[in-house]
């Protein structure tokens, strides 16, 4: 029966909202948007089973169309999808679904991200799209040394893009939370062959369930960030544990300083083991300049024991509206129990567009 519950929100939700008209005059209004993401990346590390360029063009692109229109009752409804836009990597869809929303909140209906990581309070960065919550550009070639170091970013998001269905609670004095249900973590979407096979997926998560609340306001003159999140999912297979994952954060700004830290634990559905992430940083604007510095930690004690630290500083600078260039340094070791050990530096130089 808890599977029932978040849908009986989202009825509560339209049952709440006054029947008026049924049709907007103006129709459903499409916007294109969009983000192309491009460095030049200088490396030097450890690489002893293949040989890494010193100097390569990384990016990243993605482009997404949001369809919405605004009812007479004062329903908001509409539907976003997003693709990844990269010639390596070809033209995929990673986000799709559908979305309602009201003085009463918001519900997305398909695969979208789950509340847990949506609302998840990030540490200040030297650049997020390199040091951030969730990395787009990535430097190192771990594979070139025979290791497998895993994600090097922090976001709590064990359902991933699968379908849910997800509420957003409206900001009521500063204060948002929300919660998301996954019946299926396997990444995919159906619509002609059924519902899925329930318990046949090894090491897969089903009933995904995430909670998460977040605060920000201000206090005189000092801003205050708080988020907290919860994620449980069950495996399937008969001998992990039901995964479960959460997440701590907070940041302090004050006339253009920002300090900031993130914690989060995942057990993997491990008894025994976890993996904890650990990401500080800091930031100062000047104008249309921002100084960033951040310290991560990943320690994985599931399987092989991997200890990742990285250090980075950065600048960017905003040119124009959705126009930035960008210029970082990082240092990352790796120590491996039992295998290679990592270490390497990164310079990177390029420019972020969003529209």
């Amino acid at each position: 029966m808890k599977q029932l519950l978040l849908c009986g929100v989202a009825l509560c939700a339209f049952v709440a909202t006054p029947a008026m008209a049924a049709d907007s005059a103006e129709g459903v209004k499409l916007k294109l948007g969009g983000y192309f993401k491009g460095y030049v990346s200088y490396v030097s590390q450890d690489d002893s089973t293949t040989s890494v360029r010193s100097v390569d063009i990384l990016r990243a692109t993605e482009v997404y169309f949001d369809g919405s229109t605004k009812l007479d009752n004062g329903l908001t409804v509409g539907a976003h999808i997003e693709a990844n836009a990269d010639v390596g990597d070809g033209f995929s869809v990673d986000e799709s679904y559908a979305f309602f929303s009201g003085d009463w909140g918001r519900i997305n209906f398909g695969g979208k991200d789950g509340v847990a990581y949506m609302i998840q309070v990030a540490a200040p960065s030297a650049d997020k799209d390199v040091d951030g919550i969730s990395q787009k550009i990535q430097p190192f070639n771990f594979a070139a040394d025979g290791i497998t170091v895993g994600e090097t970013d922090y976001e709590q998001n064990i359902s991933l893009k699968a379908d849910k269905i997800t509420y957003l609670t409206p900001v009521m004095s500063g204060f948002q939370g929300g919660v998301s249900y996954t019946p299926e973590a396997d990444d995919s979407s159906r619509a002609t062959t059924g519902n899925a096979d329930d318990d046949d997926d090894a090491d897969a998560s089903s009933d995904v369930w995430d909670l998460a609340v977040r605060y920000q306001g201000d206090v005189g003159e000092t801003k205050l960030t708080l988020g907290a999140g919860y994620t449980v999912a069950q495996v399937e297979t008969g001998t992990a544990e039901d995964r479960q994952a959460w997440n701590l954060g907070a940041v302090v700004g004050f006339k253009g300083f920002n300090i900031g830290a993130s914690y989060q634990n995942d057990d993997e559905g491990d008894d025994n083991d976890d993996v904890d992430y650990v990401a500080v940083g800091v930031d100062y604007t000047m104008g249309d300049y921002v100084l960033g510095a951040s310290y991560y930690n990943k320690n994985d004690d599931v399987g092989t024991e991997i200890d990742t630290d990285r250090y980075t500083v950065g600048v960017n600078y905003k040119a124009g509206p959705g126009i930035s260039f960008r210029g970082s340094v990082e240092y990352l070791e790796a120590d491996v129990t039992g295998g290679n050990d990592f270490d390497g530096t990164a310079v990177l130089v390029g420019t972020s567009i969003d529209f």
